[in-house]
């Protein structure tokens, strides 16, 4: 068997909650769970900050103006955002991330990279790592779920977090990650957006 630093180089996780403000508002309020939630102003002038997983079958996500949200999902629950409790909250997985890694990259509220090189030998392989990570942030959390992606680089580890949304743990082995890559749409890749997509498109590449 090859050594364990020749196949991961670096082990980089990147770490995501599942519709963060949502989730949140879900776990403090139980008359909302399994109900399709949308959080944000309830000025049909604003726009959605996030869309509980019950309200994406419609259609609706973050960014989108809340008009045409309420029009798509006639039966979402509004919430006014409370960014003081999202914080609080975001606190508290930070400070989990810490105990896992001494290299955490924030990168928003709900959402960081950790550089997990070394920690193999204390807490176990890739999986397992990622795994207990997981076990940690609902148990310290009270229910809130997260999905983690691990590779050998920040891309891959990015793109990997949201390949099993919600709830999900995808491992991409280094000499792996570009096979696993290559069918996925542009869209689907880190940093493109509509513009760019057209414009990759456009390039045929």
């Amino acid at each position: 068997m090859a050594p364990a630093e020749s196949i991961w180089p670096r082990i980089i996780a990147h770490a995501d909650m599942d519709a963060f403000y949502a989730a949140i508002e879900q776990l403090d309020d139980s008359s909302l769970r399994g109900r399709p939630v949308l959080v944000g102003p309830r000025s049909d002038r604003g726009v959605v900050l996030t869309a509980s997983y019950e309200a994406r079958p419609f259609g609706v996500g973050s960014a989108m103006p809340m008009a045409k949200a309420r029009r798509m999902c006639p039966g979402a629950v509004i919430v006014s955002p409370r960014f003081d409790r999202y914080r609080e909250v975001s606190q508290l997985i930070m400070r989990v991330f810490s105990n896992f890694s001494p290299h955490v990259e924030a990168i928003s509220l709900d959402e960081a990279f950790l550089d997990l090189t070394g920690c193999e030998q204390l807490l176990g392989e890739p999986s397992t790592i990622g795994q207990k990570l997981k076990d940690t942030v609902r148990e310290e959390t009270g229910g809130l779920t997260i999905s983690v992606g691990i590779s050998a680089t920040k891309y891959v580890a990015k793109v990997a977090s949201a390949y099993q949304k919600p709830d999900g743990l995808t491992v991409v082995l280094p000499n792996e990650a570009r096979t696993w890559l290559a069918p996925f749409p542009v869209s689907r890749l880190w940093g493109v957006g509509p513009k760019t997509e057209k414009r990759f498109h456009f390039l045929d590449l």
